[in-house]
């Protein structure tokens, strides 16, 4: 065997031996890292950190709904279809409590549905749109689009709470007319009550 294949060979061995140490330390580290983050993560303070930022993001995609589609053309693929379920969601979960409390909901169910399908077209562009490089940017009819669904579905979350207040207001309008019968029926009691004992 001549000089050269005997480098070559010693290069490979070398080059194999140092590619498995680098994979043994990768998953080394990875595990110590695992195990130390599981360990922090238990920690009160981690614990209180980690909401408070599930909080402030929470509360900063809820101002985001109320944005116009110039703000969501400049958001990311995932927050705008996060921004978008979550108005659809919202839309189904006040017809649904409407509707359980026998408040006129009309159509407001299929509109629903119809949300929610649209909002499964527009969540695929949005997939898609990931497969973009970063200069080309989203198509801005997409955004459009979404604003849109979003505003419907608001829309129709504030009918069906305006639809719920008004099939409750009877109910609560009584409630609030016999407690205050009771408080004065409980303060001619007593009244009468003192008068006694102060003869």
């Amino acid at each position: 065997m001549s000089f050269l294949a005997h480098v070559l060979l010693v290069l490979l061995i070398v080059g194999g031996v140092a590619l498995l140490g680098v994979v043994t330390a990768f998953f080394l580290v990875r595990r110590t890292v695992r195990r130390r983050w599981r360990e922090v993560r238990g920690h009160p303070v981690t614990r209180g950190v980690l909401a408070g930022a599930s909080t402030l993001s929470a509360w900063r995609d809820r101002g985001g709904m109320r944005a116009p589609s110039g703000e969501l053309r400049h958001a990311t693929a995932p927050r705008t279809r996060r921004l978008m379920w979550r108005a659809i969601e919202d839309a189904e979960a006040a017809v649904q409590h409407a509707d359980a409390r026998h408040a006129p909901v009309a159509e407001l169910p299929s509109v629903c549905r119809s949300l929610r399908h649209v909002g499964g077209e527009l969540d695929q562009m949005l997939r898609l749109e990931r497969r973009l490089s970063a200069g080309q940017g989203g198509p801005d009819a997409v955004r459009s689009q979404v604003a849109d669904v979003i505003r419907a579905a608001q829309d129709v979350q504030s009918a069906a709470l305006r639809a719920c207040s008004d099939a409750t207001a009877p109910q609560i309008q009584a409630l609030v007319r016999t407690a205050r019968e009771e408080v004065e029926i409980v303060g001619a009691a007593l009244t009468r009550l003192r008068s006694i004992a102060s003869h």
